[in-house]
């Protein structure tokens, strides 16, 4: 009973032993598909991370044809962790990279650009990804063609750019007529220089293309162009348009002479306006001041003087000098009553 018992025991032992060897080895077997999973997964995921993604470049141009100096709006409608774009203009065209040209980024999938010469340029842009710290890279291309057209023929400002130590501007009357003013004679260190009427020019033209004539004849920087007469500018742009615009050159008015009561005034100009003068003039004590005419001359045939809207005459207009009285000068262009230039003069007495 005692051997039969322990063989039954044995025998028991023994079923326990191969059960626990199968349920081991079925473990290892579980242990091992998952590890082989989980290198599969870390393979995969090393792949992931050390291959860059395929990038799309892909872009929309709120135009394709544009002014010069006309700005033109580029989004970026593709996938990508960098863009990098080429106007195609100088120092800019992708197909003359190995000449040192280059790109511009794209900065939020948002780019403004104007270009300043008339052509035909090839837009393209540059999509790329990269990974694995630049080691995979990967890039794509996209293009489109831009054409730029220069047609400006307008002038945006005009001036004679060294009269003495300054630079003159004019102004634009209407859509045509430019006015130059200047004064007969201007104060420079301590003492009045006298302004000639024949001057250089210069011209503020946004294109590098459009061609100025004078009269008929090119324009050049260096001559000088009488302006007491009215010129005529024409303006030729890159495309052929032409438009005409006419210079007229006043001096401003002043007076040439001026007293009062027989004592001669003696007119002060300013370095830094040039259609501002005083005359500041000392007459006898007891002088009633409130009732004087002035007696003057003025410096052009084209000039009238004024005191608030009433035209003033030599020896028979009166004012009342208790208070200095401002003076305004017209002087109206012969060639074009409409194009005129104002000036005032304060008049003071002192007792």
């Amino acid at each position: 009973m005692f051997n039969v018992q322990c063989l039954i025991s044995d025998t028991a032992h023994c079923t326990l032993s191969i059960s626990h060897l199968t349920l081991n080895i079925q473990h290892y077997t579980f242990m091992k598909k998952n590890f082989a999973l989980l290198a599969l997964v870390l393979a995969m995921t090393a792949c992931s991370d050390d291959t860059a993604v395929q990038p799309t470049a892909a872009i929309e141009l709120d135009k394709n044809i544009a002014e010069i100096n006309e700005s033109i709006v580029m989004h970026f409608t593709g996938s990508a962790d960098n863009v990098v774009v080429f106007p195609g203009d100088e120092g800019q065209d992708y197909e003359r990279l190995s000449e040192g040209n280059s790109g511009l980024v794209v900065n939020k999938g948002l780019f403004t650009y104007s270009y300043t010469t008339p052509g035909t340029y090839k837009f393209v842009c540059v999509a790329t990804n990269q990974a694995n710290e630049g080691q995979s890279l990967l890039s794509d291309t996209c293009s489109v063609w831009v054409r730029v057209v220069d047609d400006v023929t307008e002038i945006t400002r005009l001036s004679a750019p060294q009269v003495l130590y300054d630079e003159v501007f004019a102004t634009l009357h209407g859509d045509k007529d430019w006015v130059m003013a200047l004064p007969k004679k201007m104060r420079f260190s301590n003492s009045d220089r006298n302004v000639a009427l024949t001057q250089r020019l210069k011209f503020y033209i946004p294109s590098q293309t459009t061609q100025i004539f004078i009269d008929g004849a090119p324009y050049q920087s260096t001559t000088r162009y009488n302006l007491a007469n009215v010129l005529e500018v024409k303006t030729v742009s890159h495309e052929g348009s032409e438009r005409i615009y006419n210079l007229h050159t006043l001096n401003y008015g002043e007076f040439a002479t001026f007293s009062i009561a027989g004592v001669e005034g003696t007119l002060q100009r300013t370095e830094f306006d040039y259609a501002y003068s005083e005359i500041a003039l000392n007459l006898p004590a007891g002088t009633d001041v409130t009732a004087l005419a002035p007696t003057f001359t003025l410096s052009g045939d084209n000039v009238k003087v004024y005191v608030g809207d009433i035209e003033q005459q030599s020896g028979v207009s009166t004012q009342d000098f208790t208070t200095p009285v401002t003076y305004r000068f017209v002087t109206t262009s012969t060639s074009d009553p409409s194009i005129s230039v104002e000036a005032v003069c304060k008049v003071s007495v002192d007792l």
